[in-house]
């Protein structure tokens, strides 16, 4: 009688778990959805702090080229240390996105899985249709991202060599031998920002809409 009870026992506890994972592998998948909202935030958020970086770069940039008057290390020091908070904000920015695309390969990958499980053809199809929706907007948003740091890269590599350039010749005749370069520079990390302030808006609209927490109203 007891070697019945826990059989039967051990049959209801399988017949549970099997449901209670079959309801997992059906339902887990928005929390990789969510995952991914909220590295896209994170991500914004980092690149709006580049673009106030960006700013302060070329303020000082812009202030120690066109108003070489007093000691010149003041402003240099100044250009310096913007220089390397920009570097460490973009090496924050890369991060973040490098999170964010494993998060949302891994959702969209899950999300193509689960439709294989779905019966009702209605309900596929609309599903196929949304994650090829968000699928796109995926796909565009790391193009973005992709495109603005190919810009990026040549724009810090100017700063850097600036940088270098005034450390040995930090006199007006240098700041003067630069000036050109300055100017491509401050025009440079002008459109770099622009497009960082759209692919600020990109991103947060995507986390939103990937998110399981609706919007306040």
């Amino acid at each position: 009688m007891k070697t019945m009870t826990l059989k039967f026992c051990s049959r209801n506890f399988l017949a549970a778990l099997l449901v209670a994972t079959l309801a997992g592998c059906t339902t887990a998948n928005y929390k990789k959805g969510d995952r991914t909202a909220s590295d896209l935030l994170d991500a914004a958020n980092s690149i709006a702090t580049g673009q106030t970086k960006i700013d302060a770069v070329l303020g000082s940039l812009g202030e120690l080229i066109n108003n070489p008057q007093g000691d010149l290390r003041v402003g240099f020091n100044k250009f310096t240390a913007a220089v390397k908070s920009l570097e460490a904000t973009a090496a924050d920015v890369r991060k973040r996105v490098e999170g964010m695309r494993k998060a949302g390969n891994e959702y969209f990958q899950r999300w193509d899985q689960q439709l294989a499980d779905i019966h009702n053809e209605d309900i596929k199809q609309r599903s196929a249709a949304r994650r090829a929706e968000m699928q796109q907007k995926f796909t565009e948003v790391k193009r973005g991202y992709t495109e603005m740091q190919q810009a990026f890269g040549p724009f810090m590599q100017d700063l850097k060599d600036i940088q270098t350039a005034l450390s040995t010749d930090l006199t007006v005749g240098g700041l003067a031998a630069i000036r050109s370069v300055a100017d491509k520079t401050n025009n440079d990390g002008h459109t770099l920002r622009n497009s960082a302030q759209q692919l600020v808006s990109h991103f947060k609209s995507l986390g939103v809409a990937l998110s399981a927490t609706s919007p306040a109203q």
